[in-house]
């Protein structure tokens, strides 16, 4: 069973649907973003929801002031088994390239910690007002790119309340509104322009129920290039022309040792011709 069928897609010669869904993404308002029913098997959401019950994570975070009143898992949390199987598939190498084809950000990273994300509930009355999330993550500086969230609530209707809300900030208007329906998925972009929030506070008597993850890439800066590359060492067990190649790589420009290395491929490509 495929837990995610969208991903049968990127092994098609046809790509209609993924260039369908890449151009959804990038031409979204008032931010790119996807929305999606049926990204996951129910098989897998179903068994996940039946495990839900956040009175008995260990570590959970309790938000409660003016602006959000919700619970959610920690990066300590013990994730329940189905739910813990879930993260596993979007932390994934497949999931990564996939998000990659959807959205065009290249060198995704995940966090199985699970910062910031985690299993999210959200009780009668409990709503998040409109913001933007954080733009690095606290404790490994990577940038965060994108969201996903994935809703576990069936049968949920407009009239309970606790919809996703994406907003433009001029003037601050709601552009969507997003029922957080059980199945569906949001991707979304992270930038100071994502504003987003489900300010209007969930019914009396009911729970919304999100699993969220964020992705992210690490920052563009110049890195020293002796960092980039393998260092080797000298010692006495090495033969002369070992020595003198890594003598060879400490002291030579890397743009001379650069050229030497494309000589070398292409006359190896054209022997094997």
């Amino acid at each position: 069973m495929s837990f995610v069928p969208l991903l049968k897609e990127m092994d098609l010669s046809d790509t209609s649907r993924l260039n369908t869904l890449a151009q959804k993404f990038s031409t979204a308002r008032p931010f790119p973003h996807l929305v999606m029913d049926g990204m996951f098997s129910h098989a897998l959401l179903n068994e996940a929801l039946q495990e839900f019950n956040l009175d008995h994570v260990n570590n959970i975070n309790l938000f409660q002031n003016q602006l959000q009143s919700k619970r959610s898992t920690s990066t300590k949390s013990v994730m329940p088994e189905a739910i813990q199987r879930y993260f596993d598939i979007v932390n994934g190498a497949p999931f990564l390239r996939l998000l990659t084809r959807l959205t065009g950000i290249t060198n995704l990273l995940p966090d199985p910690y699970l910062y910031g994300g985690g299993m999210h509930e959200v009780a009668g009355q409990g709503h998040f007002q409109v913001h933007t999330d954080f733009r690095h993550h606290p404790h490994t500086g990577l940038e965060n790119r994108l969201v996903l969230l994935t809703y576990l609530n069936h049968d949920w209707k407009p009239e309970y309340g606790g919809q996703l809300e994406l907003w433009q900030n001029n003037p601050p208007r709601p552009v969507r509104k997003i029922v957080p329906q059980f199945g569906s998925s949001v991707l979304m972009l992270q930038s100071p322009d994502s504003w987003h929030g489900h300010p209007q506070a969930v019914r009396a008597g009911y729970l919304r129920r999100t699993l969220i993850t964020y992705f992210y890439t690490a920052p563009k800066i110049k890195a020293d290039r002796t960092a980039q590359d393998t260092i080797y060492l000298t010692n006495s067990r090495q033969s002369t022309m070992q020595m003198a190649e890594i003598l060879m790589r400490n002291i030579l420009p890397y743009f001379i040792i650069d050229t030497a290395k494309w000589i070398r491929h292409r006359k190896r490509r054209h022997n094997f011709k």
